[in-house]
């Protein structure tokens, strides 16, 4: 009876340990499986973060070229409009009122008629450009006028007369000058103007960070 009760006990304690073995087995299993769903998990977002990363910073580099380009152009419409306005009020504090000229209404001629501090000119080229940039010594982006006369018949026209001021505001080197002609014998002679408010207020437009 006793061999019967040890021999009992001895089979049980067996299985116990069988099927704490199994359980323990089981447990690490899971475990590990965990731990390589975890891997995986972690793997893909890192690889989903660094693709997010590498595309905003291909964006920003995209970004940064545009911006480099358009700066690299001093001259645009919204300048344009900033000129405008700052000829039109300060025209009639000085008792003047000036017309914005075109190409088609002045056109740039050898000479006496395009000429700077001189009538005999220093041998600087200029012309009309639409960007500020270009090949010429002087790159005139915009010009106002003003006629005057002794008798008084004074007026903002597009067609520059005898007696005249006249502005041209142009990009020198890269650097903002704007030249006066108020030659009376119907020539054009340039030179720097020597106002200090309107070459002050065209490098201010001039130089401007507007897009």
């Amino acid at each position: 009876m006793h061999k019967i009760i040890t021999s009992t006990l001895t089979l049980g304690a067996a299985l116990f340990l069988l099927a704490g073995c199994s359980s323990s087995s089981s447990s690490s299993k899971t475990a590990s499986s965990s731990s390589t769903t975890a891997k995986k998990s972690s793997s893909a977002q890192t690889s989903s973060s660094t693709s997010s990363q590498s595309s905003q910073a291909e964006t920003s580099s995209a970004s940064s070229s545009q911006v480099a380009a358009t700066s690299s152009i001093p001259w645009n419409s919204a300048k344009a409009q900033q000129l405008r306005s700052f000829m039109n009020s300060w025209g009639p504090s000085m008792h003047q009122s000036y017309a914005e000229l075109s190409p088609g209404d002045y056109q740039w001629f050898g000479g006496v008629n395009n000429t700077i501090g001189s009538y005999e000119g220093d041998g600087s080229t200029f012309e009309w450009s639409t960007t500020g940039t270009g090949n010429y010594d002087y790159n005139v982006v915009a010009m106002y006028n003003y006629n005057k006369s002794p008798q008084g018949d004074c007026n903002a026209s597009t067609n520059i007369g005898e007696y005249h001021i006249t502005y041209a505001f142009s990009y020198h080197n890269g650097q903002p000058v704007a030249l006066v002609s108020q030659s009376t014998n119907g020539g054009m002679v340039w030179t720097p103007t020597k106002n200090a408010t309107v070459q002050s207020n065209w490098a201010r437009i001039a130089g401007s960070a507007t897009n």
